[in-house]
């Protein structure tokens, strides 16, 4: 009954076969584009599908879908929502209770523009901070600015930088070009990646892990004979 899985109804999707049948990429919202004073009207639409299977929970006598409540897990006695509120554990069972006022004045002032702050190497930019993509299409009158910053960024071979806030978040994004389209990709923060430090790895010197140069070339030349176009598809 606490399962949330049950909340939605299955969609049997069939092996290979986009989510949405191939139809144009959602659109998620409208913005600009905003660097120094260039200004560009732009779509925001998704480029990725999620294509897992969304299962149900049933009922196996009659295969009646099986709900789920809220309950409180003291009692064992199902909460009504009009009783329920947020809370932040700042301490094992220890709780600062939020209201809606807390968050309205905690959210992030909107803004209509994704904001351009500075251009970098592709190669500066880890691939663990890459998120979520989206494709970036010009509105009706910006189509001369939008191929402006394109051209002007792949003869640099440079990304931009940027921030835009969303449902009162501010986020952090990579602005990209590929082949014909500007695409914006969301970055997590730092804080949000966990380091590497704590983990007992071998030395950077393969030498200390008794690795002969021989042994390198040999694995090296496994690589290079397994080595081909990538196809994602």
């Amino acid at each position: 009954r606490r399962n949330p899985a049950a909340r939605r109804p299955a969609r049997p999707r069939r092996a290979g076969r986009p989510a949405d049948g191939g139809r144009h990429p959602r659109t998620v919202w409208k913005r600009a584009i905003s660097f120094g004073l260039v200004y560009i009207p732009v779509h925001l639409h998704t480029a990725a599908r999620d294509s897992t299977l969304d299962l149900d929970l049933l009922d196996s006598r009659d295969f009646a879908a099986v709900g789920y409540q809220r309950y409180n897990k003291r009692t064992g006695k199902v909460v009504d929502w009009g009783d329920v509120i947020k809370g932040y554990e700042y301490k094992k069972g220890q709780y600062v209770a939020l209201t809606d006022e807390d968050f309205r004045r905690a959210n992030v002032e909107a803004s209509q523009t994704i904001d351009i702050v500075s251009f970098a190497e592709h190669a500066d930019i880890p691939s663990e901070y890459f998120e979520q993509p989206y494709y970036l299409e010009p509105t009706e009158g910006g189509e001369k600015t939008y191929v402006l910053l394109r051209e002007a960024m792949r003869n640099a071979s440079k990304v931009a930088n940027g921030s835009f806030v969303n449902r009162g978040r501010q986020h952090f994004c990579a602005i990209v070009v590929r082949d014909r389209a500007v695409m914006l990709n969301t970055l997590r923060f730092a804080e949000e990646l966990v380091p590497a430090k704590d983990l007992d790895l071998p030395s950077a010197d393969a030498r200390s892990a008794r690795v002969s140069r021989q042994e390198v070339a040999m694995a090296r030349r496994l690589v290079e004979e397994m080595s081909e176009a990538w196809k994602p598809e």
